[in-house]
């Protein structure tokens, strides 16, 4: 009996387990399970997004060498026009803006400042953005609107990102200054224009250094040239009186002097006196003088 106890006790001595433990899927197994099919679409899009970049960055390069071809042919001021509407958002486009700008300027100055502020306007971070504004404030100063232009200007010269262009807005802002007798602030602006912060070299130096040279000097006076003073008449010419002339009486021609006839001479007689021993020729005898002929009584 006590065995059979012993053995019948012993099976209720083992620890009997507490739980199960279930392995089931994990977390990335439910993910995956949960949002496969959007993953696949993602997938998908992701791919025809890199697709359609590709196709249309090789469009744009191809449209940007259509406008950069046709900005070179461009001549007249349609060419650069149809430039601007067929592919506005391209660099040639806003090229062809600042050259349109400078046709337009001989034949109607208005439409040549509007093309640049659209150019502005349109195109901020362009880099020729400072070369427009200041074409733009150089263009205004020359209709006369001084105010405007030292706007434009001053923010160009101002501009730490526009030292290769800066240097000309101070020239001018110089001139406006000096134009108004405010030689002061002339000064500061021509010193200005000669500085070279990004040591990349400054065109307009020699330009602003003259400039400050003649700051202080004045313009020529003009003055009113005096009138010529006519020159003293003459004196009339006094007439000379000549007496007249008595006519004088006819001279009588002369008679011709008949000439004398020879006379032999006498013989030597011994009174007669010898050469003189010099040797000196002995002059001969005068002629006889000739007899006028009586004139006869008339």
């Amino acid at each position: 009996m006590a065995e059979s106890s012993s053995s019948s006790s012993s099976p209720s001595s083992a620890p009997a387990p507490i739980a199960e433990i279930d392995h089931g899927p994990s977390k990335l197994d439910q993910f995956l399970d949960a949002h496969t099919k959007k993953l696949v679409i993602g997938v998908i899009l992701i791919a025809v997004g890199v697709i359609a970049y590709v196709v249309y960055d090789g469009l744009a390069e191809a449209e940007a060498q259509k406008a950069g071809a046709a900005l070179l042919k461009a001549e007249k001021a349609s060419d650069y026009q149809d430039v601007i509407k067929q592919w506005p958002e391209s660099n040639a486009a806003a090229s062809a803006h600042l050259l349109l700008a400078d046709l337009q300027w001989a034949d109607s100055q208005p439409e040549s400042i509007e093309t640049l502020e659209s150019f502005i306007s349109q195109h901020p971070e362009h880099p020729s953005i400072a070369t427009a504004k200041v074409s733009l404030g150089l263009r205004l100063l020359e209709q006369g609107k001084t105010a405007d232009a030292i706007t434009t200007l001053t923010e160009v010269a101002e501009s730490d990102s526009a030292t290769y262009i800066a240097p000309l807005a101070c020239i001018a802002l110089g001139d406006i200054a000096k134009a108004a007798g405010e030689t002061g602030d002339a000064r500061a602006w021509y010193e200005k224009a000669q500085e070279d912060p990004s040591e990349q070299g400054n065109t307009f130096k020699d330009t602003a250094a003259a400039r400050l040279t003649l700051v202080n000097a004045k313009p020529p006076v003009k003055i009113k040239p005096a009138l010529p003073v006519p020159p003293a008449p003459s004196p009339s010419p006094v007439p000379t009186q000549t007496a007249p002339v008595t006519p004088t009486a006819p001279v009588t021609p002369a008679v011709p002097v008949t000439p004398a006839v020879p006379v032999k001479p006498d013989a030597p007689s011994g009174n007669q006196e010898k050469p003189s021993p010099t040797g000196a020729p002995t002059p001969p005898p005068a002629p006889a003088a000739a007899e006028t002929p009586e004139t006869p009584a008339p």
